[in-house]
């Protein structure tokens, strides 16, 4: 505030702060969700019980070994509602093993996001092959394939488990310790 002759003056700045404030009150704050609804991808995934409809792939990966695998074709179950990958049955499409019980699963996004470093290098916090069964790839309200859980034995951590951006990411086999 500027004193001027015995009085405060706003500075201009400020003033058109104010103003600004009271024209975005005067019309409301946007327009919500449906404004920005067309910003992201929503698009049908087929039926559940039916094969995925879609282009989306994603690689697995075992020691030396790295299998891209599309979800087109595999039969889908349901999940929020919708059609989704099972991940013991994508993991089971890949042929990647005969053993898939044997392995615990790392998931790395298309951001860089890899649920191993988010858990501490700590393979015992992976999923094993009783969660993948439970586990599904699925396409989201927001336009991205995701991983997401029927069961989760992780308790608050569920989140760093909802893998996104795995359309193109990676699922790696690991060996327990």
């Amino acid at each position: 505030m500027i004193l001027q002759k015995g009085r405060y003056r706003l500075p201009s700045s400020l003033l058109v702060l104010f103003w600004l404030a009271a024209l975005i009150a005067a019309n409301g704050c946007g327009e919500g969700w449906d404004g920005y609804e067309d910003s992201y991808e929503s698009r049908d995934t087929g039926t559940p019980g039916e094969p995925w409809v879609g282009p989306e792939t994603v690689f697995v990966v075992l020691g030396d070994q790295t299998v891209e695998t599309p979800l087109a074709g595999i039969v889908t179950s349901t999940f929020s509602g919708e059609a989704a990958v099972r991940l013991s049955d994508f993991i089971i499409e890949s042929g990647i093993t005969s053993a898939p019980e044997g392995y615990r699963y790392d998931f790395t996004a298309t951001d860089g996001y890899n649920l191993l470093k988010k858990r501490y290098d700590d393979k015992s916090l992976l999923p094993g092959w009783q969660e993948m069964l439970h586990g599904f790839l699925y396409w989201n309200d927001q336009g991205w394939l995701e991983t997401g859980w029927e069961e989760h034995p992780w308790g608050s951590a569920l989140s760093a488990y909802q893998v996104k951006y795995m359309d193109g990411g990676t699922i790696t086999l690991l060996e327990p310790d």
